[in-house]
């Protein structure tokens, strides 16, 4: 518990990520945890408009760049898993291998053991505005740093949270309601329009484009604020900023 105040200590009197992820690396290094990753996305990781921030150790980020190269989010069922739950999910390899359901999930546990993981921890971190993060702890070949992770995983359940909470005020400091978002213009027109209550058709119309041109923005716009609807979504813009 001293550990993890401490740790809270440190966030607090940041003043910038790098910072914060120095802190973070002391504290898992203390624990004996050298592996490990933090991918904070806007919304679901299959969503368009998905990556805010991600940082890893020094040695595991090579494999999590290729991760992402590869999309392997795409089809990684761990990953929908730990997205669909609160509590930090246990993981090995081989069990992972042995269910894969296709042959990118497989040649992803194939090259994860290439790569000489071994086992893992992953916390999923539910955000207030829809948005969420996993914090990945890794245990390599020949380590023995979450043999009793049963004992920790609240221990940094806990420090995650704490992470990702003073990361994000580090990283809305200098961003606008747009930017956070990535609306582009034309997106942000679709907005406009929509709360002038204009139809599909007559949106069309005024931006002499197709009503199938408009529909697609407008499920794009759905997708990148996390709603089902033009109207949850013109809702969201005004209670967010996005447009007046």
């Amino acid at each position: 518990m001293n550990e993890l105040l401490a740790l809270e200590k440190k966030f607090k009197a940041a003043r910038e990520v790098a910072t914060l992820n120095e802190a973070l690396v002391e504290y898992l290094n203390d624990l004996g945890i050298s592996t490990f990753s933090f991918t904070y996305y806007s919304y679901h990781p299959n969503s368009l408009n998905k990556l805010k921030y991600d940082f890893a150790s020094a040695n595991y980020a090579v494999w999590h760049k290729h991760y992402q190269e590869e999309h392997y989010e795409e089809v990684d069922a761990t990953m929908e898993t730990v997205y669909r739950t609160c509590l930090p999910t246990f993981w090995d390899v081989q069990t992972q291998l042995k269910e894969s359901t296709s042959a990118r999930e497989r040649q992803m546990r194939l090259d994860s053991i290439a790569f000489g993981a071994e086992k893992g921890l992953s916390i999923p971190i539910h955000g207030p505005l829809e948005d969420f993060a996993t914090f990945v702890l890794v245990q390599m070949h020949g380590e023995t740093c979450l043999n009793q992770w049963q004992t920790i995983q609240y221990q940094l359940f806990t420090a995650g949270y704490y992470y990702y909470w003073y990361l994000q005020q580090q990283l809305l400091k200098h961003q606008t309601p747009v930017e956070k978002y990535q609306l582009n213009k034309r997106e942000i027109q679709c907005l406009q329009l929509i709360a002038e209550q204009l139809s599909v058709a007559a949106i069309a119309k005024r931006l002499h484009i197709t009503e199938r041109t408009v529909n697609y923005h407008i499920q794009r716009l759905n997708k990148k604020l996390g709603t089902k609807n033009k109207y949850q979504s013109l809702a969201k813009a005004l209670q967010k900023g996005l447009i007046k």
